[in-house]
């Protein structure tokens, strides 16, 4: 009989720029994204095998300028279900590869998943802003969207903005 159960991280998944120095396992070029725009990054596939449903999350960002108090930069999930261009089916047809959203794309996020927003809590410059939490994804294929609602662009500091997947399994031990 089971006496305990234990969360057994996996290797995180990182959605960062090219050029940053954490090594990317998709390409999230978010660095300098401007103000009411948002940005996708490339997709990830979680493959077929048994993979863990849950996974944490870190979203993280710094801008250029001083930011102010109280505005958001919303995250988004996009899933798909399969890797394959073709007949992934993506939540939405802006594709599967990093691209920019221009503001009028906005519409574009209402099929996606929100889950969470990083609000500024702090009027500084290059001061890092963080959020992070926990997600569900049942999917085969997942992308990250930022949503930059704030009136102040992201440094494009390439180290300074990006995300972070964990798939963190239960395990149950005897």
């Amino acid at each position: 009989m089971p006496n305990l159960i234990n969360r057994n991280r996996e290797a995180t998944k990182w959605f960062v720029p090219a050029a940053a120095t954490q090594a990317e396992d998709a390409i999230f070029e978010v660095d300098g994204l401007g103000a009411g725009a948002g940005h996708q990054s490339g997709q990830i596939d979680l493959g077929e095998a048994a993979v863990a449903a849950i996974h944490q999350w870190v979203a993280f960002v710094q801008f250029a300028a001083t930011p102010i108090l109280g505005q958001i930069i919303d995250i988004y999930l996009k899933y798909a279900c399969n890797s394959g261009s073709a007949t992934a089916h993506p939540d939405n047809d802006v594709g599967t590869s990093d691209t920019a959203m221009a503001a009028g794309t906005i519409a574009k996020l209402d099929n996606l998943h929100h889950i969470g927003s990083i609000k500024v809590d702090e009027a500084a410059a290059d001061t890092e802003m963080v959020r992070s939490g926990t997600v569900e994804i049942r999917a085969r294929a997942v992308q990250v969207v930022f949503w930059n609602r704030t009136a102040d662009a992201l440094t494009t500091d390439v180290n300074e903005n990006g995300f972070s997947l964990s798939p963190a399994p239960d395990e149950i031990q005897d």
